[in-house]
């Protein structure tokens, strides 16, 4: 409802950062704040520079440049807040932006503030494309006298907190990410200097395994070399390794190795007999040839060492 008088209000100036198509822009807008701030939300303006121009047909601003969405449309002094409200016209301007440059031939006209009477007079919650507002004259002063009202320093003060505490969180937050980065450098130089260390040890690996291979090498020669020399050699016959020293020497080896060897011709002969492979005569008769045998050689050792002092025991049983 228009009365024809004019009120003090509370006006912010300044820019709402958007992103669009991967580059930063600014866009210029005006905030007015009812005296009943926060029972009802601000008045948000699109306020375009003498380069820029108002988009028609734009979802969210009309042709007036006020701005209509649905943080506005569902405010509530509770759980809404100016600073929420700025992200949210950054987020619908970085989608569809409300200006663009204008053209060098296009003449510039500044628009108007609307009156408060025609802006506080309509709904806190208008319709999608309302009518735009009507424009008279609104006394735009950010300053307050000392005889302001009441709801004027409230407001003042509550916006006052409501920035201090947005300065305290973000302080904080920058705070945290000191820290991390930080931390992270100091990670980034411990990651470095284990790089480096594990580069110098993979070429001292590196000269290891080169060394082994030559030593590998080598030891394969050698072994080539002493096979191939054994290869060469003739076989060895067990019987030439035992020379003796004198003919007696000689021949009580023989008799020896004769002994043994008829010992073990007459231990398997007893076996034959006991699984039954020769017959009870078969083994008395070679059992017979055998012990004359064996005792013309024992008795030829006893000779031998009887002969020679000092070896009456030896290799007789």
């Amino acid at each position: 409802m228009q009365t024809g008088s004019s009120d003090m209000l509370l006006t912010l100036n300044g820019t709402v950062a958007m992103f669009f198509k991967g580059s930063q822009y600014n866009i210029p807008v005006d905030i007015y704040l009812p005296l009943d701030y926060p029972s009802r939300p601000p008045l948000v303006y699109v306020r375009p520079t003498a380069t820029m121009a108002l988009k028609e047909g734009h979802r969210h601003v009309d042709r007036e440049g006020l701005v209509y969405m649905p943080y506005l449309h569902e405010w509530s002094k509770h759980s809404h807040n100016l600073v929420t409200m700025c992200q949210h016209l950054s987020q619908i301007f970085g989608q569809d932006p409300p200006v663009f440059a204008r053209p060098a031939s296009q003449p510039f006209h500044p628009p108007q503030p609307p009156s408060y009477q025609s802006v506080a007079g309509s709904s806190s919650n208008p319709p999608s494309n309302p009518p735009p507002p009507s424009y008279s004259t609104l006394e735009r002063d950010t300053s307050f006298k000392a005889s302001g009202s009441t709801d004027l320093e409230k407001l003042t003060v509550k916006i006052q907190n409501e920035l201090q505490e947005f300065y305290n969180d973000a302080r904080s937050d920058i705070s945290a990410d000191l820290k991390l980065q930080a931390a992270l450098s100091q990670s980034q130089e411990e990651i470095a200097q284990t790089h480096m260390n594990l580069r110098r040890l993979k070429v001292d690996l590196a000269a290891a395994i080169e060394d082994t291979n030559s030593k590998t090498a080598e030891l394969k020669a050698v072994a080539e070399q002493k096979t191939s020399e054994l290869a060469d050699k003739e076989k060895l016959d067990p019987d030439t390794l035992i020379v003796g020293i004198d003919p007696n020497s000689a021949k009580m080896a023989e008799l020896c190795a004769r002994i043994a060897a008829i010992d073990d011709t007459m231990y398997y002969c007893d076996r034959a007999l006991t699984n039954g492979t020769v017959s009870l005569d078969e083994m008395l008769k070679e059992s017979r040839k055998l012990a004359r045998k064996q005792f013309l050689a024992k008795a030829h050792v006893k000779k031998i060492v009887e002969g020679v002092s000092g070896l009456s025991n030896y290799c007789v049983r």
